[in-house]
């Protein structure tokens, strides 16, 4: 190929630049109208359902070699970019900036709209509790960890509901200046994510002490701020810092997922691939907790999952049921299934009902 042939390349992708951008405005200008019409309506901007079947419909038509992660990538810039032109929007998140919860924030709203980091999972409930923001993000539960006991507490007392869920890969990344091994003298990162890559850090790193922090953002600027530390967090948050790479991928199990929750007042409706979260509390009785699963049963209800709590502030040994059901509250069999329960029982808490998240990295 000689170099004329490549600047003859390069003036058909600036034609298509100029293309794409004036039908990117040209889509902009049709959301817009189409926020204007939401607010007039009194409907809400965010539509995960639909991002979703537009998605599901550019991967049918993607004939490549334009891959699918990329696809994905640029749409939730261009949904990103619509929703902040139809009406302004703030994502709290439990911070601070460059955690894995911010990761899976920017993953679900894009990077557009402005974010506000929380120090605390109960901070980020109540952002959104006093309307500071519109929708926030926080951990429910990783498959190797287990679930999340703040978010859980404060399900059951917070008037805050549930509108989605996001499920993202976690990738643990050990970096730091040099991105060199034989420079690490200390190991620095979240309790949860050191206990994620005890065994590799056993095996490659023998003898090196292992320092907690309170995030892994925090644990990135340790490093960045001294030769001898080695943080495990993101690759994007690392690099982002200046951090160079040592090795990628050193969590245990390479199936490492975390679930998070989108909070907010919205109430998605029906998709038919829903989940429905619910909170119930039992007398503490023979048969109390069998009788309220079994109208489940009996109806062909799955049950997903299911964790008992302590409540906080209770007797000894009350215990709250966390529920997860597949379906829609709206839908016949659940809310014939939830109104019987409630009736019987009163103590009865619907957290939310949303379209099921498939993982997004």
């Amino acid at each position: 190929m000689t170099s004329s042939t490549i600047d003859e390349l390069r003036a058909e992708i600036d034609a298509l630049d100029a293309t794409i951008l004036r039908l990117l405005n040209q889509r902009m200008s049709f959301s817009r109208q189409i926020g204007q019409s939401k607010n007039s309506l009194g409907q809400s901007v965010f539509d995960p359902d639909r991002e979703e079947r537009v998605l599901a419909r550019l991967r049918d038509l993607n004939d490549g070699p334009l891959p699918e992660i990329t696809l994905r990538a640029i749409y939730r810039e261009i949904f990103s970019g619509s929703r902040l032109l139809q009406e302004p929007i703030t994502v709290a998140f439990f911070g601070p900036a460059g955690t894995y919860t911010h990761e899976a924030a920017r993953e679900r709203f894009g990077r557009s709209l402005p974010f506000t980091a929380c120090e605390s999972i109960t901070e980020v409930f109540h952002e959104v509790a006093q309307a500071r923001a519109q929708f926030g993000v926080v951990p429910i539960e990783n498959s190797i960890e287990g679930s999340v006991s703040e978010t859980h507490d404060m399900l059951m007392t917070s008037t805050v509901g549930v509108c989605g869920e996001i499920a993202i890969r976690i990738s643990h990344t050990l970096m730091n200046l040099s991105g060199k091994m034989e420079d690490v003298k200390i190991v620095m990162s979240h309790p949860q994510a050191l206990a994620q890559c005890r065994s590799w850090l056993a095996r490659k790193l023998p003898g090196i002490p292992l320092q907690e922090t309170s995030s892994t953002a925090v644990a990135a600027e340790k490093a960045r701020a001294d030769s001898r530390v080695a943080a495990i967090a993101s690759e994007t948050l690392g690099t982002d810092l200046g951090l160079k790479v040592i090795r990628k991928g050193i969590q245990d199990r390479q199936e490492n997922i975390t679930r998070f929750l989108v909070l907010g007042t919205l109430k998605p409706p029906p998709t038919g691939k829903d989940r429905t979260s619910i909170v119930f509390w039992t007398e503490n009785e023979p048969g109390a907790l069998f009788r309220i699963l079994e109208k489940f049963s009996r109806r062909g209800i799955n049950l997903s999952r299911i964790e008992s709590r302590p409540e906080k502030g209770s007797m000894p040994w009350r215990y709250a049921f966390f529920v997860d059901l597949d379906g829609h509250r709206d839908d016949p069999q659940i809310s014939e299934c939830l109104a019987e329960i409630m009736k019987e029982n009163r103590l009865v808490k619907v957290i939310g009902s949303f379209p099921k998240q498939t993982l997004l990295q």
